[in-house]
Protein backbone atom coordinates (compact mmCIF):
# COMPACT_ATOMS: atom_id res chain seq x y z
CA UNK A 1 0.00 0.00 0.00
CA UNK A 2 1.33 3.48 -0.97
CA UNK A 3 0.15 6.81 0.69
CA UNK A 4 0.57 9.67 -0.99
CA UNK A 5 -0.07 13.35 0.66
CA UNK A 6 -0.48 16.18 -1.64
CA UNK A 7 -1.42 19.92 -0.92
CA UNK A 8 -4.73 20.66 -1.00
CA UNK A 9 -3.26 23.87 -2.50
CA UNK A 10 -1.94 22.35 -5.80
CA UNK A 11 -5.64 21.21 -6.82
CA UNK A 12 -7.26 25.22 -5.71
CA UNK A 13 -3.98 26.78 -8.00
CA UNK A 14 -6.50 26.69 -11.07
CA UNK A 15 -9.64 28.13 -9.42
CA UNK A 16 -7.83 31.01 -7.48
CA UNK A 17 -7.76 34.39 -8.93
CA UNK A 18 -3.98 35.25 -9.39
CA UNK A 19 -2.74 37.81 -7.11
CA UNK A 20 0.40 39.03 -8.38
CA UNK A 21 0.79 42.67 -10.08
CA UNK A 22 2.90 43.72 -12.44
CA UNK A 23 4.27 47.24 -12.75
CA UNK A 24 4.58 48.48 -16.84
CA UNK A 25 6.22 51.21 -18.54
CA UNK A 26 6.19 50.02 -22.12
CA UNK A 27 3.61 48.32 -24.47
CA UNK A 28 6.19 45.14 -25.04
CA UNK A 29 5.81 44.68 -20.64
CA UNK A 30 1.82 45.64 -20.90
CA UNK A 31 0.92 42.61 -23.26
CA UNK A 32 3.61 40.20 -21.77
CA UNK A 33 2.03 41.17 -18.37
CA UNK A 34 -1.62 41.11 -19.79
CA UNK A 35 -1.14 37.71 -20.84
CA UNK A 36 1.05 36.26 -17.94
CA UNK A 37 -1.36 34.26 -15.54
CA UNK A 38 0.41 34.82 -12.51
CA UNK A 39 -0.74 38.93 -12.77
CA UNK A 40 -4.03 39.50 -11.10
CA UNK A 41 -3.68 43.64 -11.34
CA UNK A 42 -0.89 44.80 -14.44
CA UNK A 43 -0.40 48.54 -13.42
CA UNK A 44 0.67 51.27 -15.65
CA UNK A 45 3.47 53.40 -14.37
CA UNK A 46 3.38 55.94 -17.44
CA UNK A 47 1.16 56.91 -19.98
CA UNK A 48 2.19 53.79 -23.01
CA UNK A 49 0.82 54.45 -26.77
CA UNK A 50 0.21 51.14 -28.20
CA UNK A 51 0.10 50.66 -31.79
CA UNK A 52 -1.98 47.20 -31.90
CA UNK A 53 -4.99 45.76 -30.15
CA UNK A 54 -4.29 44.33 -26.74
CA UNK A 55 -5.91 41.10 -26.41
CA UNK A 56 -6.90 39.68 -23.19
CA UNK A 57 -7.67 36.33 -22.93
CA UNK A 58 -8.19 36.18 -19.08
CA UNK A 59 -9.64 37.76 -15.89
CA UNK A 60 -7.55 40.20 -15.10
CA UNK A 61 -7.41 44.15 -13.57
CA UNK A 62 -5.77 47.26 -15.33
CA UNK A 63 -4.80 49.83 -13.30
CA UNK A 64 -4.28 52.93 -15.24
CA UNK A 65 -2.89 54.67 -11.73
CA UNK A 66 -3.56 57.94 -13.34
CA UNK A 67 -1.87 57.14 -16.62
CA UNK A 68 -3.05 56.77 -20.13
CA UNK A 69 -2.99 53.74 -22.48
CA UNK A 70 -3.66 55.26 -25.98
CA UNK A 71 -3.64 53.61 -29.32
CA UNK A 72 -1.57 55.24 -31.56
CA UNK A 73 -2.26 53.40 -34.63
CA UNK A 74 -3.08 55.14 -37.91
CA UNK A 75 -5.42 52.23 -39.24
CA UNK A 76 -8.72 51.67 -37.09
CA UNK A 77 -9.21 49.64 -34.26
CA UNK A 78 -9.66 48.99 -30.91
CA UNK A 79 -7.27 49.56 -27.59
CA UNK A 80 -8.52 46.67 -25.92
CA UNK A 81 -10.86 43.49 -27.04
CA UNK A 82 -11.78 41.09 -24.76
CA UNK A 83 -11.80 37.25 -26.12
CA UNK A 84 -12.58 35.87 -22.49
CA UNK A 85 -12.51 36.53 -18.84
CA UNK A 86 -12.90 39.57 -17.45
CA UNK A 87 -10.89 42.97 -17.57
CA UNK A 88 -11.43 45.39 -14.41
CA UNK A 89 -9.78 48.99 -15.70
CA UNK A 90 -9.68 51.03 -11.92
CA UNK A 91 -7.76 54.46 -11.27
CA UNK A 92 -5.65 54.41 -8.43
CA UNK A 93 -3.97 57.48 -8.78
CA UNK A 94 -6.29 60.37 -9.07
CA UNK A 95 -3.97 62.98 -7.93
CA UNK A 96 -3.10 63.37 -12.24
CA UNK A 97 -5.14 64.87 -13.87
CA UNK A 98 -6.36 64.55 -17.66
CA UNK A 99 -8.57 66.39 -19.82
CA UNK A 100 -11.44 64.60 -21.11
CA UNK A 101 -14.41 66.23 -24.09
CA UNK A 102 -17.32 64.57 -24.90
CA UNK A 103 -16.86 63.66 -28.54
CA UNK A 104 -19.09 61.57 -31.02
CA UNK A 105 -21.17 60.05 -27.67
CA UNK A 106 -17.78 58.83 -26.11
CA UNK A 107 -15.68 61.02 -23.48
CA UNK A 108 -11.95 61.00 -25.10
CA UNK A 109 -8.98 62.47 -23.57
CA UNK A 110 -7.88 65.87 -24.46
CA UNK A 111 -4.98 65.06 -26.72
CA UNK A 112 -6.92 61.84 -28.94
CA UNK A 113 -7.53 63.27 -32.44
CA UNK A 114 -10.62 62.04 -34.40
CA UNK A 115 -10.40 61.39 -38.39
CA UNK A 116 -14.13 61.77 -40.29
CA UNK A 117 -15.16 58.86 -41.96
Amino acid sequence: MVLCLVSTSVFAEDNMAASGMAEVSTAAELVSAIREASYGTVKLTSDIPIYTTLVVNRTVTLDLNGYVLKYSSSSAGHVITVSSGILTIENSDYTKSHNFQKKYNLYVNDFFKFCSV
